[in-house]
């Protein structure tokens, strides 16, 4: 199973003097004196509150047997999942006969919760709170966000064995189940029942109604002038703060006029909005749109005969199928762990049907991802794929700190048989290729050394979700479990460390950086576009721009433990430390820091010292340092960096995996909780 590896040099050139240009002006010139101190101690990781109000509920069942939100029928009634487009769903009989007899009155049984997308900060958040919000085409929840979080839930289980992990993930992972159909594709995007979920704003978000178009919600208003106008007005994106105003877009008092949503839904339904059949025809809707000329009159005519071409569900390979994927074999881990700690150590009967319920979803998901090669997946893609096919291998053929799975469900159709080993193997080989072709090589003093990046022409980059350093790091762990030697493995360790230690380490993060007040990572590049990059100073920084770094950082520190090489420790020390720097972000390293004031804000809100029965104290993640364009003096300026206090399903979710992480790394290896960093 051993095989070396190779990177691929896309160009051996130095970036342009104007690029590298802009990356010196960024860079602090001298080291400074005065030094901040915050403590990982200082903040509760099972302060729950934030998370707990986040989780809602899809499916319930009072003493009586009543079950409100959805169920396991088949139909187009509230809280069903209708067969179309191709589209098959498990019914109760499925169940009985894939988990054994009780099979499916187990299932029934069984809470179903939904993290929610979206959560926007009130006035005072720190005392008043959030909103639930939920965006009108894609929905109240997603299982990209779910998986999200019944990973970093799993995690902490495995870990720290919290129970109320282990509790809310096994519900959001009968949620994200619940969206998986016969055939192993993952539908993203359902709604809940609005009425009852977002009483605060029922004009617009207490509907069970969306819109058509992904655009129509972001734009509301921006519409063509007239029937037959042009067709290109519907597409356009809207103005930032410093574009020219688009004519398009109706207003009234400068505020935009909203438009209703015009196409209804039931109650506790599954975003399924097609373009494509599963056969490959078209099944794309035709309908009628109003049109917008006054700005205080509502519709005043419609354009018929638009065909609908943008849709958020999809039966395309995605995030969404590789978060499932990753998230059920974290869940068989989770399970594992329950049997070992359970009397005898064995499954009780309802913990027996939650595994062999997972194991039934898990080998369906997996059928459907085998067909694919993983060569052509973008880099981000391949990477979730990785670090997911690689703990069901070690779940089911290795063993994860408490033993291996044993197979539970049975086989019924060609679709929930499980894999063979080799085709798993050869799928994590391929994914690993794919990645690893896409991590840049250039010159000695090229800047973007270590960048793994789809497009090496066009030079784009997006610091979100960049887990390829922790997906490889996994896969170099699983591959020395199996008893290949570090010098067989070809150089692979090294190929994973040339990132964290040249863009990341000295660009990105500047955590490798020695000579340039590497504690000071607060400095970042969020984005590169053409090559030219954007910074802390004038770009927004989100959770999930952090999350896989610290992850990535942590798990390579494990892999150069494992390696056996002469400096084996020596570098784990390292990138332990260098995870520690970037994760003190979430407690206030980060560009908010006030030095004339002394004073940091956090990312994180679960300080200890907090009344924990306030929004401040509930542990939440908020969601972004925000900077963004203003126009000043009639000229395009950015704006100061400020905490945006939304604290929405990723956050929530990226920002409890890092924690975790760091905070077991912490607790492992004896680091101080404390870190100082220059201001």
């Amino acid at each position: 199973m051993g095989k070396a590896f190779t990177r691929r040099a896309f160009i051996a050139g130095t970036a342009s003097l104007g690029v590298l240009g802009a990356f010196a002006a960024q860079r602090p010139l001298a080291a400074h004196a005065a030094t901040m101190s915050v403590s990982f101690d200082d903040y509760d990781l099972h302060r729950y509150g934030h998370l707990n109000w986040q989780l809602l509920a899809a499916r319930s069942v009072d003493s009586s047997g009543n079950v409100t939100g959805f169920t396991y029928g088949s139909g187009n009634a509230p809280g069903q999942r209708p067969d179309q487009h191709g589209v098959t769903w498990p019914l109760p009989s499925y169940y009985d006969a894939t988990l054994g007899s009780g099979g499916y009155a187990a299932v029934s049984a069984w809470p179903m919760q939904a993290l929610a997308l979206y959560a926007t900060a009130k006035p005072e958040w720190e005392t008043n709170g959030w909103n639930i919000y939920q965006d009108m085409a894609e929905g109240a929840a997603c299982v990209d966000d779910a998986a999200r979080a019944a990973i970093a839930l799993a995690t902490d289980y495995l870990r720290n064995g919290s129970v109320a992990s282990l509790a809310a993930a096994k519900a959001l992972l009968t949620f994200t189940c619940h969206l998986t159909t016969m055939e192993g594709k993952v539908y993203n995007f359902a709604w809940l029942d609005a009425p009852s979920t977002y009483t605060w704003d029922p004009a617009v978000q207490g509907q069970n109604a969306h819109y058509m178009y992904r655009t129509e919600f972001n734009r509301r208003t921006a519409y063509p002038p007239s029937p037959g106008g042009s067709r290109a007005l519907w597409m356009q994106s809207r103005p930032g703060a410093c574009d020219p105003a688009d004519p398009a877009i109706i207003t009234s008092g400068g505020a935009p006029v909203p438009a209703p949503p015009f196409v209804s839904h039931p109650a506790y339904s599954v975003y399924m909005d097609d373009l494509v059949a599963t056969d490959g025809s078209d099944v794309a809707a035709v309908y009628d749109g109003p049109l917008y000329s006054d700005a205080t009159s509502g519709s005043t005519s419609s354009l018929a005969s638009i065909k609908k071409d943008w849709t958020t569900s999809t039966h395309n390979l995605g995030a969404k199928d590789a978060r499932q994927l990753w998230a059920l074999a974290m869940g068989l881990q989770m399970m594992q762990k329950v049997k070992v700690n359970s009397p005898g150590g064995v499954f009780s009967a309802d913990d027996g049907y939650f595994a062999a319920f997972l194991e039934n979803h898990l080998n369906r998901v997996l059928t459907n991802c085998l067909q694919y090669d993983m060569g052509t997946l973008d880099t981000r893609l391949a990477s979730f794929f990785l670090a997911g096919l690689s703990e069901y291998f070690r779940i089911r053929w290795v063993g994860a700190g408490f033993g291996t799975y044993s197979s539970r469900a049975v086989t019924t159709t060609g679709h929930d048989g499980p894999p063979s080993q080799s085709a798993v193997y050869a799928k994590i080989d391929q994914a690993i290729d794919r990645v690893v072709a896409t991590q840049f090589a250039g010159a000695t003093g090229d800047w973007r050394n270590g960048i793994f990046i789809d497009d090496v022409t066009g030079g784009d980059w997006q610091a979100w979700g960049q887990v390829q350093m922790y997906a490889l790091a996994r896969a170099y762990r699983l591959k020395r479990d199996l008893g290949q030697t570090d010098a067989a493995l070809g150089g692979f360790l090294d190929i994973i460390s040339y990132s964290a230690d040249n863009f990341y380490g000295m660009q990105a993060y500047h955590f490798a950086d020695t000579a340039g007040n590497n504690r000071r990572t607060r400095e970042r590049i969020p984005s590169i576009t053409g090559w030219a990059a954007t910074f802390h100073t004038n770009d927004t920084q989100i959770v999930y721009h952090n999350s896989s770094i610290v992850a990535g950082l942590l798990e390579l520190a494990e892999a150069w433990g494992q390696s056996g090489r002469p400096t084996a420790l020596a570098k784990r020390d390292s990138y332990l430390e260098q995870a520690r720097a970037v994760a003190s972000w979430f407690i206030g390293n980060n560009s908010l820091v006030d030095n004339a004031l002394s004073t940091i804000w956090p990312m994180w809100a679960a300080k200890a010292a907090d009344d924990s029965a306030s929004p401040g104290g509930s542990g939440a993640f908020l969601d972004a340092v925000d900077v963004h364009a203003v126009r000043s003096s009639g000229t395009c300026a950015t704006s100061t960096p400020a905490r945006k206090a939304d604290a929405g399903g990723e956050s929530t979710a990226e920002g409890l995996w890092a924690m975790v992480l760091i905070k077991d790394a912490i607790t492992k290896y004896g680091l101080s909780p404390v870190y100082s960093f220059d201001i």
